[in-house]
């Protein structure tokens, strides 16, 4: 009986770590693709200097969770979306070409939701 007990609470701890995670990666990921919504409606109104200093506060905030999330997510997503911001960046500050800039922007938003809802326990993640 001792033994089921333990493994209860084992199962209660991991089921309540899990959710901690999906929860700050959730407000992570939320924060961010904020930032990058603003950061196109910028560049949509020509506004690039304060595009490229939006963009570049949501990827300092993102390199301050990357050991979090290398430790916690697959590496090859959480290098995608590094990508995405170096690409963004570089559009930025080149000043040119705005719907390619912005479909970067998009692409990494996209990517951060896609990372939330790759950690939700859902059937399709599951089976």
């Amino acid at each position: 009986m001792k033994r089921l007990w333990i493994s209860l609470a084992l199962l209660g701890l991991l089921s309540a770590l899990s959710a901690v995670h999906i929860h700050a990666l959730g407000r992570v990921t939320d924060a961010l693709s904020q930032q990058l919504s603003q950061a196109q409606e910028q560049v949509r109104s020509q506004q690039w200097d304060q595009a490229q200093a939006t963009t570049q506060s949501a990827y300092d905030r993102w390199e301050d969770c990357a050991l979090y999330l290398h430790a916690t997510l697959p590496h090859e997503d959480i290098d995608s979306i590094h990508s995405g911001y170096l690409e963004a960046l570089s559009y930025l500050s080149a000043q040119e070409d705005p719907s390619e800039c912005c479909a970067v922007l998009a692409r990494i938003i996209n990517e951060m939701h896609l990372l939330l809802d790759e950690e939700l326990p859902t059937l399709h993640n599951i089976f």
